[in-house]
């Protein structure tokens, strides 16, 4: 069976790239009927917050990637907080493992030789590489060190000399010089284990059989192919996607939009969209389609349409793509869902409407929008006051042929009983065709003298939830 994990390190927000992470291994999981886990890597426990994990937590469950095994949700193959398994002796069971065999050795070096080492390369011109120096002592001094307490560290003895290659799902074989990379820490001075060996351990504890994650990682494949061999375990099956880059081509960071996934969350974003607009950073479908539901995008998924460039992140498509999964929301739907982004003042101002009232008033004006957060501007037509009103029309120049136009709207509107849409419809063709004017020259006075706006959600819609006497009583301001 599939098993793939998504392992932040909750040392900051939940960011779009690491998102992507975790959706391509969620699509993945789910694709193959597999098992997708959440591992918090939280060794660097001097920075690891909990809010942070939070924050994790709050931008999957917006996206909908649902945890099969976690922090939360338990599983066989627990704990899954790193800090958690460093109290069980996770990582000391098979550092013990290792330095028992060889393959890992104490290292009493201070911090000050060991910038000696990397100056003394730098001088030479060459990489460095560690000297194994700490290799050199005996068993007993060894030994005597650890009784005198003198701090260490542990490291991992690598091959001296091969060549690794791997094939890697994404982009093909992919091949190391084991020469030049040296022996590095696997347990810190602390007790914790270092990022490679956490990683790797986890990995074979929980029984990962797919690695999918960016590229910055492939750096890391020389030591935890190493590490993968000398546990004697076999190693996961690897894919490195591309990274995501903005507009101008440089690495996607803060300036080129929000600083969280929570953040396009309470900027009226809407998760489908979103799930949709991202999965499309680096994969591509099968057609040219460019809209796509959770159920079609799990079952069209696979890494083998997972692009070796880099993806750009396009904020201006994304907000289009959002506009679109908008409109598709019903007047019964849309108001729970823009019900959060409403402002305190514009909630009480609109309590003066009926339920049904209200629900027309904020699904008139959808599209006008492409983001939930938007729906406070577009209701100042609904919410203003008579007073407010009067004195925006009042600032309005209105012609003859204008005060003609809103004569005759008035005239038909108090020959009904109610207003629908419908009605309003119907009464404006009626006036295109007595007076042989243009649209532009019916509509917009009519516009501007139940609005005081040039532009705002369709006639109909505004004057059906004006109701007949408001729009009469606005127009008889202006025409008597």
């Amino acid at each position: 069976m599939v098993r793939v994990r998504f392992a932040p390190s909750p040392t900051g927000n939940l960011h779009i790239g690491t998102l992507r992470t975790a959706l391509f291994n969620w699509l993945f999981a789910r694709h193959h009927k597999g098992v997708f886990i959440l591992r918090i890597e939280d060794t660097d426990l001097q920075r690891s917050e909990a809010q942070y994990e939070t924050n994790i937590l709050e931008g999957l469950e917006w996206l909908g990637l649902t945890v099969d095994e976690g922090p939360n949700e338990g599983g066989d193959y627990g704990p899954y907080r790193q800090s958690e398994r460093i109290e069980q002796g996770a990582y000391k069971k098979h550092c013990d493992a290792l330095l028992e065999k060889g393959s890992a050795y104490y290292c009493f070096d201070t911090d000050e030789g060991l910038e000696a080492e990397r100056e003394e390369a730098k001088a030479k011109g060459v990489p460095y590489k560690y000297s194994r120096r700490a290799l050199q002592l005996s068993a007993d001094e060894v030994k005597a060190n650890l009784e005198s307490g003198l701090p260490y560290t542990i490291r991992f003895k690598m091959p001296d000399e091969g060549t690794l290659v791997y094939k890697d799902l994404i982009r093909d074989d992919i091949e190391f010089d084991l020469s030049l990379v040296s022996d590095f820490v696997i347990m810190k001075s602390d007790g914790s284990p270092a990022y490679n060996f956490a990683c790797v351990v986890d990995d074979v504890d929980m029984a990962i059989t797919h690695v999918v994650r960016g590229e910055d990682h492939i750096s890391n494949m020389t030591r935890q192919l190493a590490l993968f061999k000398a546990l004697e375990h076999e190693a996961p099956q690897f894919a490195h996607m591309p990274m995501i880059l903005g507009p101008d081509k440089a690495k996607l960071s803060k300036r080129h939009g929000a600083t969280s996934v929570t953040s396009y969350r309470d900027e009226g974003y809407i998760a489908d969209a979103f799930f949709n607009f991202l999965t499309l950073l680096g994969w591509s479908p099968e057609s040219e389609e460019e809209f796509f539901s959770k159920e079609e995008l799990i079952e069209q998924f696979g890494l083998e349409r997972v692009s070796k460039s880099n993806a750009v992140f396009d904020s201006t498509k994304l907000t289009w793509m959002n506009g679109q999964y908008l409109r598709k929301y019903s007047a019964e739907t849309f108001e729970p869902a823009v019900a959060p982004y409403i402002s305190e003042d514009v909630a009480t101002r609109l309590s003066k409407f009926d339920a049904t009232q209200k629900q027309d008033a904020l699904f008139s004006v959808i599209t006008n929008m492409n983001l939930l957060s938007e729906i406070n501007q577009y209701m100042d037509v609904y919410v203003c006051s008579e007073d407010e009103h009067a004195k925006m029309v009042s600032e309005i120049e209105f012609n003859e042929s204008n005060r003609d136009v809103l004569s005759r709207f008035k005239t038909k509107v108090e020959a009904l009983s109610k207003l629908t849409r419908d009605d309003v419809n119907t009464i404006l063709d009626e006036i295109l065709d007595e007076t042989g004017l243009g649209k532009g020259k019916v509509f917009l006075p009519v516009r501007l003298a139940l609005s005081g706006q040039k532009s705002g959600p369709n006639i109909g819609d505004f004057a059906h939830v004006l109701g007949r006497d408001n729009v009469v009583m606005r127009l008889q301001k202006i025409v008597g």
